[in-house]
C-alpha cells in the first residue's frame, strides 16, 4: 500500500477521538445508560427509549391520533404502531374512539404513564447533575445550545426519518 495513503489513514485514526459523530453515539450510550440505571430503581424495568420519544409527544389533556403522533416524531404511522401496542400493553396508555373520526383512535397518557413521565423529568435531572459535576453548569448548558442549534437547523429542513435513515428534502 501506498506510504502516504497509510499515513493519511494514520493521521486520521489517530484524531477518532475527535470525530463529533463518535463523540455524539458515545455520549448517547453513556446517557441511555445512566437513564436505563436510574429508571430500574424507580420500578420501570421495561423502558426504552422509543417509548420516552412517543411519551413525550402525546397530548396529557386532549391525546393524540397515531397519526398525529408519527407526525410529530417524523416517522411513519407503521415505525410507530408497534411501540403503540408496547405502550398500550404496559399500561402507560390507552385508547379511546376519536369523538369526530370513527375509524380512529385517540392514544392518550394513562395515570402509569404520567407518574413514568415525572419519573424520567427526575432522571433527566439526574443525568444533567452527573454531567455538571463532570464540565460545569454553564459548559453543559453551552452544550445544549449549540446541539438545540444543529437540532433546530434540521428539523427545519427535514423530510422524515424512516428505519434510522434521514432524508433531507
Amino acid at each position: 500500500m501506498d506510504p502516504n495513503l497509510i499515513s493519511s489513514i494514520l493521521e486520521f485514526k489517530s484524531k477518532r477521538n475527535r470525530i463529533l459523530g463518535r463523540l455524539l453515539n458515545k455520549s448517547y450510550r453513556y446517557i441511555t445508560a445512566l437513564a436505563s440505571e436510574f429508571l430500574k430503581k424507580e420500578g420501570y424495568a421495561n423502558f426504552k427509549v422509543a417509548h420516552v420519544i412517543i411519551l413525550i409527544h402525546i397530548d396529557v389533556e386532549e391525546g393524540l391520533m397515531i397519526n398525529a403522533i408519527a407526525q410529530q416524531i417524523g416517522v411513519t404511522k407503521q415505525a410507530i404502531s408497534k411501540i403503540i401496542k408496547e405502550l398500550l400493553e404496559e399500561g402507560y396508555v390507552y385508547a379511546e374512539k376519536h369523538p369526530t373520526d370513527a375509524r380512529a383512535s385517540l392514544i392518550r397518557l394513562s395515570e402509569k404513564g404520567a407518574h413514568f413521565m415525572l419519573a424520567w423529568q427526575r432522571c433527566t435531572d439526574h443525568i444533567d447533575n452527573i454531567f455538571k459535576d463532570i464540565v460545569g453548569s454553564k459548559r453543559l448548558e453551552q452544550l445544549k445550545d449549540i446541539l438545540g442549534e444543529i437540532t433546530e437547523h434540521y428539523e427545519g429542513n427535514m423530510c422524515r426519518i424512516d428505519n434510522d435513515q434521514l432524508f433531507l428534502q
